[in-house]
């Protein structure tokens, strides 16, 4: 006896064995679902390291020429690195390097750290480069703190609620709108001259002068440790520092020659809510955060602060991903909970009342038992990981119907209970097995997907996998146990519904059907040609566009963005007043958009804003600004996010000196965005011509708006270049770059702690008029000259150099080595495809303009990713396939029988294609994730009905007989799975909440699919199965008239003599 067999055999013949294990089980899930973490999407992470290198006051094409191509090389070529980004701003210089997903990222880490160190051109003084590894945080919820306080004021407000916060177990807490506290020591140029010093010799002296020191250890009976004081740490205490003595004693002070006194960092972003003053802390969780519980925790924690925080200071809670979880995970629960409701239903229709009990029991065990196979996957639960979840209800009811249903036809034959539970389980454990195997193979394609798609998609194969392997434990080691029990029990005899229900069912397949499937096999021919004519005309409405493809529709976003612009030179105050009239724009469209609703529209539609003036979120400037509004629900609303968008960019006034303003939603998803166009291999100038005129072609395209490049426009330079007369005098460009950028920029002293702050020290010279009266105002002192009393001699900087003015960038772009520049716009998503104008672009205007300028084009954004997943999906397809055939191969030891099984996976694609068309929706990558699970549960159909169709032959009927009543014996089995997996999808099929759009696709594939394709597998594995012996009769009779030519004798002369 097997061990399989004596095992099953254990389970149902002991008296609380299965008992026990259906226990164990559900407890088991409970113990997964207290350690499962709960999120949005699933996580996904990049394996990249940064290189982050300042180098204050230089342009950023000095930085990226200095620094970033000073890196590249180094850094580049190291092992497994996948792609090479850099941005090169004013003053700094930031690099990140991808590496590919199986590389050890702390050997990377090393590598790069290797690398970098061993550099030893970068710019004197640059300052050490940064290194670090990308680490997943994942923003969790925001609060915001705004009122009518003085910026250190509100700072100490922040910075109390941020360290509360992070004792009550928060993660990680970020705070932006603030700026970072600096000591300026700001001399003039008259005063520097008159004691004969430089701004770069105040802060030589400040570094030297300002410190603590050990001073090792004072030994005796008690032993002491002496340190020598002498860290300044206010404006006060710097100003007292001494930089040298006179000859009659006195000592010169930096109070003597400079004024000092506490400021900020003037390039950092400043924050402001409604005309005041506003700091935003972010709370981010970690790979094994959970968002609900840290929510959780925020809240309690602000309840029990605020009481003690001023009245004036206003305290806003907002960008709650919590509540969106919650909102969005009830939404799959109601929806599965009905569908589980009908499956029961269904359950009870067709089945005996105490196998129905039974079989309905497995869901819940085994979906608890998923739970507990999820937790050590280190999966989470998200939206599609739940989703996955519902989906394979049918396939856990449908294994236990299987042996359900086997389980009572053997006890109508008329063994006993135990018996007839044993071999329902055994004689059923090859399909059942074989059928599992064949679902986890049509989604393997997923597990091969690589990027960030994959990632994101993987949830649903490891769900898969969990799921059969909880369902196959509960249907051959618990049910048998309980069916063995619940079949010694008397039938009660059908009544009421059921009876007449089944009544019918059995009426209709003994009469109906039976008939209708004779008729499908005697025209066999005509059968799988109407089958082909329909696939054909469902694949030309894909190939005309009727059905348009769109490879990742994101859930509406509740937070907008506004990305303000001004003219390159304006200053932060102007800035500032007027991004307030982009402010009162949108409310402007609030109040709008709710009068033209009616009195019945809701109250309003912004629930918290937050400004940034001096950022965009990724580039900094003064003339820079992005407003941050987060909207109510989207379920609590009738407008619409992109009509609130639109409405605001309508409104916006014409504003002095604004450049542009391009407003955007937030979307989850994967990353990028449906229209990047890079363009790459020249100088940055000649991309930027390229850039204007792609972007002006796209403005043609429909659906095509605000399009726009990365490369942009930033103040006036004014180029350095020593004159003659400067060379004579021993100036060079390099020693006259350095010596102008300490008087502009100043010269940074040091940076040293002040509590749990770094503060920064700086020497410079007062920034009062414009740039170039700045520059008339410097003096260099002359290389090597002297005056009579040996002071060096000075000479005006515009005297020893020639000024010229032009455009310069903020940002230079780097990809792969090569300066680039990406065109990205935005796309409505009712004009269609966003390819289909890339392959436009890609045909007509981009190799014009490559041509003309000399440069190479390529695609980012969504269209790359969607590359990467597609080309993944295909190989995961084929092996996919592969795997199916193999298992099926063996399970039927025939080569041809397979391909009958198989010959019904095409025809999924009739279901999908007429389903996407009914209900109006475009195919998308989930579409795709759905046909592959799709193909799984109808191979599993053909598997049922193939089966069964061998054993009647097995059995002694011919082909004919054995197809026409196997079919009829397996048509309440197929109906059955086939319904069950349906109706768990058909709740969320009708499903209107707005954050279940993107999940649709997926849903109307395998449901219309299934529904389709199970009417396909019911007549056209008869005709196939015909033909297949009408081929196999033609062959044999082919190959016997051979066989006869072989050997027929022929007419020898020996034989015509006789």
């Amino acid at each position: 006896m097997s061990p399989m067999r004596s095992t099953v055999q254990m389970f149902s013949r002991h008296r609380n064995a299965a008992n026990l294990l259906f226990i164990s089980m559900i407890m088991f899930g409970f113990f997964g679902l207290s350690g499962l973490n709960t999120q949005f999407f699933p996580t996904t992470e990049i394996k990249i390291v940064n290189i982050n290198v300042p180098w204050p006051g230089a342009t950023a094409q000095d930085v990226d020429k200095n620094i970033v191509a000073t890196i590249q090389p180094e850094v580049r070529f190291i092992d497994g690195v996948k792609e090479f980004k850099s941005i090169s701003r004013t003053g700094f210089a930031a690099i990140s390097v991808e590496f590919y997903p199986e590389v050890d990222i702390q050997k990377a880490v090393g590598d790069v750290e290797a690398a970098v160190n061993a550099i030893i051109t970068l710019p004197k003084d640059a300052e050490k480069p940064i290194i670090s590894q990308t680490t997943f945080f994942e923003p969790v919820v925001s609060v915001l703190l705004s009122g009518p306080f003085e910026e250190r004021a509100l700072r100490a407000y922040a910075k109390q609620l941020r360290d509360g916060l992070l004792n009550a177990g928060i993660d990680k807490v970020v705070m932006s709108g603030f700026r970072d506290e600096e000591i300026w020591v700001e001399a003039q140029a008259a005063q520097l001259r008159r004691y004969d010093m430089t701004a770069q010799d105040i802060a030589d002296k400040l570094a030297s002068s300002s410190l603590d020191i050990p001073g090792g250890i004072l030994r005796g009976e008690v032993e002491r440790q002496v340190r020598a004081v002498g860290l300044a740490q206010t404006a006060a205490d710097v100003s007292d520092i001494s930089l040298r003595s006179t000859a009659d004693g006195r000592q010169i002070k930096v109070g003597d020659v400079a004024r000092v006194y506490d400021t900020f960092d003037a390039n950092a972003a400043e924050g402001w809510r409604d005309g005041e003053r506003a700091i935003r802390l972010t709370m981010q969780r970690t790979k094994n955060g959970d968002a609900l519980e840290m929510t959780d925790a925020v809240r309690a924690y602000i309840d029990e602060t605020l009481p003690s925080l001023p009245p004036t200071l206003k305290v806003e809670i907002f960008d709650v991903n919590a509540d969106k979880i919650r909102q969005r995970i009830n939404v799959l629960l109601v929806n599965g909970l009905g569908g589980m409701g009908l499956v029961l239903c269904i359950l009870f229709l067709f089945l005996n009342g105490r196998i129905a009990f039974w079989v309905a029991a497995g869901i819940p065990a085994s979906l608890m038992a998923t739970f507990g196979v999820m937790y050590y996957l280190d999966m989470t639960i998200n939206m599609l990981s739940l989703f996955a979840l519902i989906m394979t209800i049918g396939i856990i009811v449908d294994d236990a119907i299987v042996v359900g249903e086997h389980s009572a036809t053997l006890t109508e034959r008329g063994e006993d209970a135990e018996t007839a539970a044993e071999g329902g389980a055994l004689s059923m454990m090859m399909p059942i097995t074989a059928a599992a195997l064949t679902t986890l193979a049509a989604f393997i394609p997923m597990l091969l997907i690589t990027g960030v798609m994959g990632q994101f998609v993987r949830a649903i194969p490891l769900v898969l996998f969990s799921v059969l392997v909880a369902s196959l434990i509960e249907c051959f080691f618990v049910l048998p146990g309980h069916l063995s029990h619940a079949l010694k029990k008397p039938r009660k005899k059908r009544r009421g519904i059921r009876k007449v229900f089944l009544q019918r069912f059995e009426n209709f397949r003994d009469n109906r059907f039976k008939r209708f499937v004779t008729s499908v096999y005697d025209n066999r021919y005509t059968t799988a040609a109407v089958g082909l004519a329909v696939l054909i005309i469902c694949v030309g409405l894909l190939a005309g566009g009727r059905v348009p493809f769109r490879f990742f529709p994101s859930p509406e976003g509740e937070v907008v963005n506004a990305y303000v612009f001004f003219q390159p030179g304006t200053k932060r105050a102007e800035t500032h007043q007027g991004t307030k009239l982009v402010e009162k724009a949108l409310y402007d469209a609030e109040a709008k958009l709710l009068a033209a609703a009616g009195p019945e529209a809701e109250e309003k539609l912004i629930s918290v804003m937050f400004t940034q003036v001096g950022t965009t979120g990724t580039t900094t400037g003064e003339e820079r600004a992005v407003i941050t509004a987060e909207l109510t629900a989207s379920e609590a609303r009738s407008i619409r996010t992109r009509d609130i968008v639109k409405k605001w960019e309508e409104l916006v006034p014409d504003i002095a000196g604004l450049r542009y303003v391009y407003i955007r939603e937030q979307r989850g998803g994967p990353p990028g965005r449906d229209i990047d166009i890079r363009l790459q291999n020249a100088d940055p100038e000649t991309l930027k011509k390229a850039a204007l005129e792609v972007r002006q072609k796209l403005e043609d395209y429909a659906g095509i708006s605000r399009a726009r490049d990365d490369l942009f426009y930033n103040k006036q330079e004014l180029l350095l270049e020593v004159n003659r007369h400067g060379t004579a005098l021993g100036f060079t460009n390099a020693m006259v770059g350095t010596l102008t950028r300490a008087n502009l920029e100043g010269a940074i002293a040091k940076r040293f702690a002040r509590g749990d702050e770094e503060v920064t020290l700086r020497v410079l010279q007062p920034r009062d008029g414009s740039s170039p009266k700045q520059l008339a105002d410097i003096d260099l002192p002359v290389p090597g000259s002297m005056t009579a009393n040996g002071a060096p001699r000075y000479v005006p900087l515009t005297a020893v150099v020639d000024i010229i003015e032009k455009p310069g960038f903020s940002s230079v772009r780097r990809t792969d080595g090569q300066v680039a520049v990406s065109v990205i716009a935005d796309y409505d998503d009712d004009a269609g495809d966003p390819n289909d104008v890339l392959q436009d672009m890609a045909l007509t205007t981009l190799p014009q303009v490559a041509a003309k300028y000399n440069i190479s084009f390529s695609f980012g954004g969504r269209n790359q990713e969607q590359a990467e997943t597609m080309g993944g999906l295909r190989v995961g397809a084929v092996v996919g396939l592969s795997l199916i055939y193999i298992i099926l191969a063996f399970v039927f030891a025939s080569y041809s029988r397979p391909i009958i099984i198989m010959s019904v996976i095409p025809f999924g694609l009739i279901g999908m294609v007429m389903g996407h068309y009914m209900q109006g929706f475009d195919l998308t990558f989930l579409s795709l994730v759905g046909l592959l699970g799709l193909s799984g549960i109808l191979v599993n159909n053909s598997i049922i009905l193939i089966s069964r169709i061998d054993q009647r032959q097995s059995e002694g009927e011919d082909l004919r007989s054995a197809v026409i009543n196997g079919i009829c014996d397996r048509l309440r089995a197929v109906t059955l799975t086939s319904l069950t997996t349906v109706l768990g999808l058909a709740p969320l099929l009708f499903e209107t909440s707005v954050q279940a759009q993107f999940l649709l696709p997926m849903v109307i594939t395998i449901a219309w699919g299934l529904g389709f394709a199970s009417l396909i597998v019911l007549f056209l594995v008869p005709s196939v199965l015909g033909i297949q012996e009408d081929m196999r009769r033609f062959f044999s009779r082919v190959g016997s008239r051979q066989e006869q030519v072989s050997y027929q004798p022929s007419a020898t002369p020996e034989a015509g003599r006789e």
